[in-house]
């Protein structure tokens, strides 16, 4: 009994010292904070391994805490569309309560190794009840995200393709690139079919574009990472 109430203290802990690394939620007391934690488990996935599956995922929600996670949709023509690209601090997933439940929902993938907090359905709501503060606040997140999901289709749909990468790679570089000196660098492993799964286009077309923009010395991809070399070139073709 003591060393199983040694360990649980133990997984407390790890959980509470991985919350507070989320943004989101900075401001909690420790009680808060242990109070959270209670409900949530920690789930670990490999690179290019699925989360789960559009329509056969349970709801419930995923805090990311390290790496980086993918969401798919596919559409009616059999094509792949990434409708969001989930960062470290990000929440996804979905909440139902009743008969409540989304009629579309989407497939998730893991890009590199990713560590996650999960809630589910059941104790979302058991959480909701006992702090209320902390549930609207993922609330108002995951709402944030969803416009911001919107968007991006929005701009899949119009919009020159140079345009859509243009404004994919800035995205990326401004959530997880690391400057040094005047360039800023992209460390994950996005393939051109990422990118063209998440501007609309082919893996052709974003190859020729990405190639186009090395040799005008604006990115470069040799190292099996993105280089933005001339960020303001990039804005310009972003607008």
């Amino acid at each position: 009994m003591a060393k199983e109430a040694f360990r649980e203290g133990k997984a407390q802990d790890i959980k509470a010292d991985l919350l507070k690394r989320v943004h989101l939620f900075e401001d909690l007391t420790e009680d808060e904070l242990q109070e959270a934690v209670r409900y949530m488990q920690i789930r670990d996935f490999r690179r290019n391994e699925y989360l789960f599956f559009e329509e056969e995922g349970e709801p419930g929600v995923y805090i990311l805490i390290d790496g980086l996670i993918k969401l798919l949709k596919e559409t009616h023509d059999a094509k792949i569309v990434i409708v969001r690209l989930v960062y470290p601090g990000d929440i996804f997933g979905w909440i139902e309560w009743g008969k409540k439940a989304p009629r579309n929902t989407y497939t998730a993938k893991a890009i590199m190794e990713s560590r996650t907090l999960y809630i589910s359905n059941k104790d979302f709501i058991n959480l909701a009840i006992k702090q209320p503060a902390i549930a609207i606040k993922m609330t108002c997140e995951a709402t944030a995200t969803l416009i911001n999901t919107y968007e991006t289709l929005k701009s899949i749909a119009g919009g020159k393709v140079e345009e859509r990468i243009a404004k994919v790679l800035l995205e990326i570089a401004d959530r997880i690139g690391k400057k040094y000196n005047d360039v800023i660098i992209i460390e994950a492993p996005l393939t051109r079919l990422d990118i063209a799964e998440m501007t609309g286009t082919t893996v052709e077309t974003t190859i020729r574009v990405m190639s186009k923009w090395k040799k005008g010395g604006i990115i470069n991809t040799e190292r099996g990472y993105i280089e933005i070399i001339k960020r303001r070139e990039l804005e310009k073709l972003a607008v």
